[in-house]
Parts: C-alpha cells; sequence; structure tokens
C-alpha cells in the first residue's frame, strides 16, 4: 500500500471517529490529511460523498433528541453571516484569519477546560450569533464546526443534547457545501471511486465512535471534546504562524 493510501485511510479512520463520538471535527483531520495524500479538491469532496450514508442514520436519531428553535435560529444565523465571511476572505490574508480564529478558539476552548462552562446564555438571539460566528468562520477560513461546538458546550446542557444538535447542525453545512461543489462542477468520477473505497473504513469508524459515546459520561464526553477543541485549535493557530514567519 503506497504512501497516499496509509494516509487517506488514517485520515477517514480517525474523521469517522470524531464524527461518531464528538459529532464534529472531520474536517479539520480529514483535509488536511487527504491534501497530503491528494489534493484539498478531492479532500473536501470525498469527505462530503463518504460522510453521506453514514449521517443519515446519526442525523435521524438526533433529531429526536435535538432543539428545532436553537438550530433553526443557528442556521439563519451561519446563512447571515457566512456571506461576509467570504467577503472578509477575498480581501484578507488567509494565514492572518487563520491565527486569528485559531488563537479566539484556544482561548473560549481553554476557559471551558478549566471551568464548569461558559454560563452562556440560551434564547434565539444566542443561538442566531452562535451560528452566525460559526457561519463568518467557515466562510473567512472553513472552519464551521468548533465555534458552534463552543457554544453548544458552554451552556453547559447534557451531552445527548449537546451532541445531537452539533450533529444536525453541521450535517446540514455540509450538505450546502456539498450542493456547492456539484453546482461549480468540482465533483469528478474518481471522486466517487475513490469514496466508495474509502467509506467501508469512514462508516465502521463512525460506528466505533457512536458506540463510545453511548458508554461514555457526560463529564468525559466532555473532557475529550474540549480537548479535541484545544489540540485542533492550537495546531490552526501554530500551522498559520509558522506560514506567517517562513513567508
Amino acid at each position: 500500500m503506497s504512501e497516499a493510501w496509509i494516509l487517506a485511510v488514517g485520515a477517514a479512520a480517525i474523521a469517522g471517529f470524531s464524527r461518531g463520538f464528538a459529532a464534529f471535527g472531520t474536517a479539520m483531520i480529514y483535509v488536511p490529511l487527504m491534501t497530503l495524500a491528494f489534493d484539498t479538491r478531492t479532500a473536501v469532496v470525498t469527505l462530503f460523498l463518504i460522510d453521506l450514508l453514514p449521517a443519515i442514520p446519526l442525523v435521524r436519531r438526533a433529531w429526536r433528541k435535538a432543539n428545532p428553535a436553537t438550530l433553526g435560529w443557528m442556521a439563519l444565523g451561519a446563512g447571515a453571516l457566512s456571506p461576509i465571511g467570504v467577503a472578509i476572505q477575498r480581501l484578507a490574508d488567509r494565514q492572518l484569519l487563520e491565527l486569528f480564529v485559531g488563537l479566539v478558539l484556544l482561548a473560549a476552548t481553554s476557559v471551558l477546560l478549566f471551568g464548569r462552562c461558559l454560563g452562556l446564555r440560551e434564547g434565539r438571539w444566542a443561538a442566531f450569533l452562535a451560528g452566525g460566528t460559526s457561519g463568518l468562520a467557515g466562510g473567512m477560513c472553513g472552519i464551521f464546526g468548533p465555534p458552534a461546538t463552543i457554544y453548544l458546550l458552554g451552556r453547559g446542557r447534557d451531552a445527548e443534547e449537546t451532541r445531537a444538535e452539533a450533529l444536525v447542525f453541521l450535517t446540514g453545512q455540509r450538505v450546502l457545501l456539498g450542493l456547492i461543489y456539484f453546482a461549480d462542477g468540482m465533483v469528478r468520477p474518481a471522486d466517487f471511486r475513490l469514496s466508495v473505497l474509502l467509506l467501508p473504513v469512514y462508516g465502521f469508524a463512525v460506528w466505533i465512535g457512536t458506540r463510545r459515546f453511548s458508554q461514555a459520561a457526560m463529564g468525559q464526553y466532555r473532557r475529550t471534546v474540549l480537548a479535541l477543541l484545544w489540540v485542533m485549535a492550537a495546531l490552526m493557530a501554530a500551522r498559520a504562524a509558522w506560514r506567517l514567519w517562513a513567508g
């Protein structure tokens, strides 16, 4: 097996486990590794394709435990501020944006790790702002998941509701991106062939992650997700800082 295939299989396995257990983190894990193996276009397109089937049972179960009002207001916020994030990305340096977003996420995650919760308010405007922040960050540098997850964790709600709402919200974001990929002609026959080969690995890892979540207490779930968030934010900020310094 070539080095590219080892990277691809490893990316699918780790990202799938994160999807099943934490509901987020797939893009931040999968895309960098797949980009090393192939290229960024192949990475983002195949992630959308391999996630389609495993997401169906996940979202169906999660929808019953999620709050539709919270999800609706978060979706409105994301839709409203995503175009602004895209506009900012066109005007500003991408590495500076990634460094800024990474440092903000790192600070917020650190507060959550060393405290019980952020005591974030609930309600339509709080959900709208959380979704908007997610959409803004996604538009600026493609990072939708962490801002939304920090808000959902910061409310101090139980693990099942938090994970359910993260699953539904982030799946909606991915479907929207997938439609854009198709509309822009980014999806090619080779992507389908590669996705068929990676889907069993990704799907099995999602199943393992889901089973692991079902055995986890709220405290364990929260610590694991926050640790994953912290590592991702730190890596994002460090990578952006290194590229700025090297450039």
